[in-house]
């Protein structure tokens, strides 16, 4: 996944799903990556709705996402098969960037119009990556 800033979430998963899985991996695996390793990527190069939706597809993956609200039709088609324990650990610590809880973020104004059912997602989002590293796949 390259420079996409004007690229929406939605947009960014219907790309990801026409994708071979092994492409697929490694476009949300480079985005994970690129945020865990350098926070300021979030203000130029990589939007925090677009990395948040390369964590979705990564926790999509994970069996114990199956059912949850936020798993809907779009991104289930572009889940990652399979995730391993490495993977899903490194979106935990993109998520982690993303919300503040990792020393190395950077300050974000994320506008959303329900907060408390964002942060209900995004600790959904936790808990679901969680898992999939204790699966150690």
């Amino acid at each position: 996944m390259v420079a996409m800033t004007d690229v929406s979430a939605p947009d960014v998963l219907d790309a990801l799903a026409v994708l071979a899985p092994s492409e697929r991996r490694r476009a949300v695996s480079q985005v994970v990556l690129r945020v865990w390793e350098t926070p300021t990527v979030l203000l130029q190069e990589i939007p925090p709705a677009q990395a948040l939706a390369a964590i979705a597809v990564i926790a999509a993956g994970v069996p114990e996402s199956y059912g949850r609200a936020w798993r809907d039709d779009r991104l289930a088609a572009a889940a990652l098969p399979g995730v391993s324990s490495e993977l899903a650990g490194r979106a935990l610590c993109a998520l982690d960037v993303i919300v503040g809880r990792d020393r190395e973020s950077v300050p974000l104004q994320m506008h959303v119009s329900d907060g408390d059912a964002a942060r209900e997602l995004l600790d959904d989002l936790r808990d679901v990556l969680m898992e999939g590293i204790r699966q150690g796949r």
